[in-house]
């Protein structure tokens, strides 16, 4: 079966099995590279969703709690405002992991600007 051909930096080969059209498999070849990048944007948005799902959920079990006199008010609004404080800063990382994949991809089409304006540039013999 033919594997991927793409080496490591200590010297190992990829294990992936690919087809006999392919050479490297879908992590190491450069054709699938945006659709990886797309993926794993992805895979942290869906991390942050589950993070928050478990935030709601504690604050629920919270809220029932007070509502069933299992807690003190007082105590519940301390463990509310950690939650809030929580939330907050999970924002934060957030707008700071879309603002830098912004930037990389603001990078990147200013270099592909760059590159076009070359060649038309010299194309036309300025």
């Amino acid at each position: 079966m033919p594997r991927c051909s793409h080496t490591y930096a200590d010297s190992s080969q990829c294990r992936r099995i690919v087809t006999s059209e392919q050479q490297l498999c879908y992590s190491h070849g450069p054709s699938r590279a945006s659709e990886r990048k797309r993926n794993a944007a992805r895979g942290g948005k869906a991390k942050a969703s589950g993070e928050l799902g478990r935030v709601k959920a504690r604050l629920q079990t919270l809220a029932d709690m007070v509502e069933e006199g299992q807690m003190d008010r007082a105590d519940a609004a301390v463990i509310c405002q950690v939650w809030g404080c929580y939330l907050r800063a999970l924002s934060v990382e957030l707008k700071v992991r879309e603002a830098t994949e912004l930037i990389e991809r603001l990078d990147l089409l200013e270099e592909a600007a760059e590159r076009k304006n070359e060649g038309d540039s010299r194309r036309w013999g300025a």
